[in-house]
């Protein structure tokens, strides 16, 4: 399918593949990082199924009353367990609902679909439930899982999936995609190496206003761990960057500080990206340990933000710089 993300196609193709011989299996798994399009895949693969005269092998048509009805959110064979919020588990009351849903007939066609997404928001509960399913999967019926921490899922779960890594793209391949939607090649190399490597949350980085407020992190770092900058200041300096983007920004600052310690090549330093004088210096001057114990400490800031809705984005920031300037001490 020409429109889908170029790291998508090698799945598609299997998929399709599989769909052609009938042996598309019952459930399907699609689990990588987050920022990979697993989503688009899922959106193209359920249009796919329930399209009613496929314009090519496998691609949906996008005007018979199969598509009409999912462009509507109102295709009756077509079930979505989501959280009810954002960051919230998927409960066994919801899954519960696939045994009344696969137990009617399709509308239309042979088959009936149901998305999870995101699988690894199911509690261990809901877990149990979707297994009992699984291991007796009703005739007709297709469960798409997604996940980007397919570990979360139990193993029994995973081994009924026909599973499909979906974050394996080539970086080559990536950064000429990144190339395509505009930027500099080596602000997109340096923005996917912000993003972990995922090519969709690259994009987000390439913005010139949240680019030049992580420039200035390695600075802000040496300044603090040299004494010469408050930790009131630092956080004062990033306090319109979001507390959980500027941990694993400091985060990813400490692994390539790690790397420089180790005399390794920092990620993607083959498209071009280059060393900054501050955290070469930080890595030849601090003491490997201390980087250690803020990054345990940095972890723990992280998961008290992610577990309590009360934190305020300040306060743990502070809390951050003040645990970074011990290493320089």
């Amino acid at each position: 399918m020409s429109t889908l993300l170029p790291w998508l196609q090698p799945a598609w193709r299997q998929l399709q593949e599989s769909r052609r011989k009938g042996q598309l299996a019952h459930a399907i798994l699609l689990r990588g990082r987050a920022g990979f399009g697993k989503s688009q895949l899922v959106s193209a693969l359920v249009a796919s199924l329930l399209c009613d005269n496929p314009a090519t092998p496998g691609e949906a048509c996008g005007t018979c009353r199969g598509c009409a009805l999912l462009a509507a959110g109102s295709h009756p064979d077509l079930l979505r367990l989501v959280p009810a919020e954002p960051g919230k588990a998927i409960l066994i009351d919801q899954v519960r609902e696939l045994g009344g849903y696969f137990a009617l007939r399709p509308h239309y066609g042979t088959t009936k679909i149901a998305v999870l997404e995101p699988a690894d928001a199911l509690n261990r509960a809901a877990a149990n439930a979707l297994l009992k399913i699984l291991e007796e999967p009703p005739a007709g019926a297709l469960i798409v899982l997604t996940a980007a921490r397919a570990e979360r899922l139990p193993a029994t779960v995973r081994s009924r999936c026909q599973q499909h890594v979906i974050d394996r793209g080539s970086v080559h391949n990536i950064l000429t995609w990144l190339d395509q939607q505009g930027g500099h090649p080596a602000d997109n190399a340096e923005a996917l190496a912000r993003a972990g490597g995922s090519p969709l949350r690259a994009l987000e980085f390439v913005d010139p206003t949240l680019a030049s407020a992580i420039d200035r992190l390695p600075d802000a770092l040496a300044g603090v761990a040299a004494g010469t900058l408050h930790p009131l200041s630092a956080a004062a300096q990033c306090s319109k960057m979001p507390v959980l983007l500027l941990i694993d920004q400091l985060l990813r600052l400490c692994h390539e500080l790690f790397l420089l310690k180790n005399w390794l090549p920092l990620p993607l330093a083959e498209a071009g990206r280059t060393v900054s004088a501050d955290l070469q210096r930080m890595a030849n001057e601090l003491d490997s340990r201390r980087i250690a114990e803020f990054v345990q400490r940095a972890l723990d800031v992280k998961q008290l933000k992610l577990s309590s809705a009360s934190a305020r984005d300040l306060d743990l920031a502070e809390s951050v710089w003040f645990d970074w300037r011990a290493t320089g001490q």
